[in-house]
């Protein structure tokens, strides 16, 4: 896991501690006060609904209110939402919005500027984005069309054919849309969650646990899961996300691999179908065992590289 030493520079910054720190456990500063991670914890959820409402349902009303047909409509109770491009690009700008969200309630709350959620470094390390995302896009290409292909219901490509102008607007809304929402998820959960979970408690392991469970728990239940191996997907992929986020001192490799999943699952989805469904009632099963084992291949793999480790001061890439 990757620490950071600000004694050198940083040691006057009230905001700050002034030694080496892991990054769970970034805003146990000499001024920390609990209750405002507990509000941390609060206004996160309450913010991903009003961004979500303001877009997603805002947009529901628009398309109703005026006959656009920009929202399909949905039966009550089945567990399967329809996504057509309008509101799948209006859902994942709301959840991108937790970006910014998440920053200026560090800002706000614990007076550590935007820069400090990026990394243990103060940056956002794109050597180390990038170098992931050169390895895990090609692997995620081949594993989307193959998976798509032999599982389409569970792909969410169960709606009408794809058409060439469909798939051109699919595409660009995967390809520019779906790294924001990925991050967002990434910011707000392996972020400003998980340091306020983890900065509950100095014993090292315990604030450890809480910052790779917790929020994942979170995570987990947001999403309104019906079939148990989803649950381990979704749970998978946060944890995933956690332990690399841990590893590598930043939150820069847990928003590679959760845009690189998002993207390119959306990306080639685009190819079989003008709408993307997504099911969250019971009866995939075994289809999503793939996904969570590259996913948990994957933290494996980074937690497991010599680059990624790094001690006081490091330079992390």
């Amino acid at each position: 896991m990757q620490r950071h030493d600000r004694h050198a520079n940083l040691s006057r910054d009230p905001a700050l501690s002034s030694g080496s720190t892991e990054y769970h456990q970034f805003l146990r500063t000499p001024g920390y006060r609990w209750w405002k991670a507990v509000l941390a914890i609060v206004l996160i959820p309450v913010a991903y609904v009003v961004s979500t409402f303001t877009l997603t349902w805002g947009l529901t009303a628009v398309s109703e209110s005026f006959n656009l047909g920009l929202v399909p409509p949905e039966t009550p109770g089945d567990g399967v939402v329809t996504m057509s491009p309008a509101r799948l690009l209006a859902s994942n700008l709301a959840i991108g919005l937790l970006i910014p969200i998440s920053l200026g309630l560090q800002r706000l709350l614990f007076g550590q500027p935007g820069r400090w959620m990026h990394s243990v470094h103060g940056r956002f390390r794109w050597k180390l984005a990038l170098t992931l995302a050169g390895v895990l896009v090609p692997v995620w290409i081949v594993y989307g069309i193959v998976w798509t292909m032999m599982n389409p219901e569970a792909a969410g490509v169960s709606g009408p054919p794809a058409t060439l102008v469909s798939t051109v607007v699919l595409f660009m809304i995967g390809l520019l849309t779906s790294p924001l929402q990925g991050a967002g998820e990434e910011y707000a959960a392996r972020g400003l969650l998980a340091r306020s979970f983890g900065s509950f408690t100095t014993q090292r392991t315990v604030s450890l646990l809480l910052a790779l469970l917790a929020p994942n728990l979170m995570f987990t239940v947001i999403h309104g899961l019906a079939d148990p191996l989803m649950v381990v997907y979704t749970f998978s992929v946060g944890l995933a996300c956690a332990v690399i986020t841990w590893r590598t001192g930043g939150i820069e490799g847990a928003v590679v691999l959760h845009a690189v999943n998002n993207a390119i699952l959306l990306m080639v989805a685009s190819f079989f179908s003008s709408e993307v469904t997504i099911d969250r009632s019971s009866g995939h099963d075994e289809v999503m065992l793939p996904g969570t084992l590259l996913m948990l291949l994957t933290a494996a793999g980074v937690a497991c590289h010599p680059c990624r480790q790094g001690g006081p001061g490091s330079g992390g890439g």
